[in-house]
C-alpha cells in the first residue's frame, strides 16, 4: 500500500498505477509517436527555451559574504551563507563553470554565484517540480563550452528537448512533492541547527568549561 491508498485490480493489457481517480483520470489511457519517442496524448515536446530561462549569478567572492541565513550556492552545490539574497526562492540552481550541468534545489531565497545559472520558469511550464526532475534527466554536463575551464553551453542546453504535461498534471504533481520537498527542508534545516550547537558546545565540554550534571554518575545508575 502506498500513502495509505488501497491498491486496486488493474484492468487492460497496460497497468495503470493505482492512484485516486482524481489523479489517475490526469492520465491519457493512449500514447502518441513523437521526436523523442513515445509520450502520452496531450503531451508537448518542447526545447528547453520554451519553457525556461538560464540566468546567470552574480560574483559574490568568499570575503564579501557576511554572516546570514542565506544560502549561497556555487556550481556544485552550497558553498556558504550571506545576508543578502538573490533571488527568491525556492529555485533551481545550475552548474555553469568547474562543476557544468549539476543541478540542486534551492528551498529558500538565495544566492548563486557567477559560476552558475538559475532557472526561471515560462508560462509553458510554470512548475519548478517539473523542472528540476526534468532537468536530472539531461546530460546536461556533456553539452559543455570549449574552454580550459569546464563550462556549460546555455544556448546548447536551450535546444534540448523535453516532453511536457497539460498544466493540469503539472498542478497536482505539485500538490503531490511539494509536501515531500518541504519535510525534507526542514529535516535539512533542523541537522543543520543541532550541528551548529555540536560545534558550539562540544570543545566547551572537551575543555571543561563547560560541564554535564551527573556525568560522573556510574553508567549503570543513569
Amino acid at each position: 500500500m502506498v500513502c495509505g491508498l488501497r491498491p486496486r485490480p488493474c484492468q487492460g493489457r497496460r497497468q495503470r498505477p493505482c492512484l485516486p481517480k482524481s489523479l489517475a483520470d490526469l492520465f491519457p489511457d493512449s500514447f502518441v509517436d513523437s521526436e523523442l519517442g513515445e509520450i502520452p496524448k496531450g503531451w508537448k515536446v518542447q526545447p528547453f527555451d520554451k519553457i525556461l530561462d538560464l540566468a546567470y549569478g552574480k560574483a559574490l567572492k568568499e570575503a564579501d559574504r557576511r554572516p546570514g541565513s542565506v544560502p549561497v550556492f556555487g556550481s556544485n552545490g552550497q558553498v556558504g551563507w550571506h545576508d543578502e539574497k538573490l533571488v527568491e526562492g525556492p529555485g533551481i540552481v545550475v552548474g555553469r563553470k568547474g562543476n557544468p550541468g549539476v543541478v540542486t534545489w534551492a528551498p529558500t531565497d538565495f544566492f548563486a554565484i557567477d559560476t552558475t545559472f538559475y532557472v526561471i520558469p515560462k508560462r509553458e511550464c510554470q512548475s519548478l517540480f517539473f523542472l528540476f526532475y526534468a532537468l536530472h534527466t539531461h546530460d546536461l554536463a556533456s553539452l559543455g563550452a570549449d574552454s580550459a575551464v569546464p563550462g556549460l553551453n546555455r544556448n546548447m542546453a536551450y535546444m534540448s528537448r523535453q516532453a511536457v504535461s497539460p498544466p493540469a498534471v503539472l498542478k497536482a504533481f505539485d500538490a503531490q512533492v511539494c509536501p515531500l520537498f518541504k519535510r525534507i527542508n526542514n529535516n535539512s534545516e533542523e541537522s543543520h541547527t543541532f550541528a551548529t550547537l555540536r560545534d558550539t558546545l562540544l570543545p566547551r565540554l572537551i575543555s571543561g568549561e563547560l560541564r554535564v550534571k551527573n556525568a560522573e554518575r556510574p553508567m549503570d545508575r543513569i
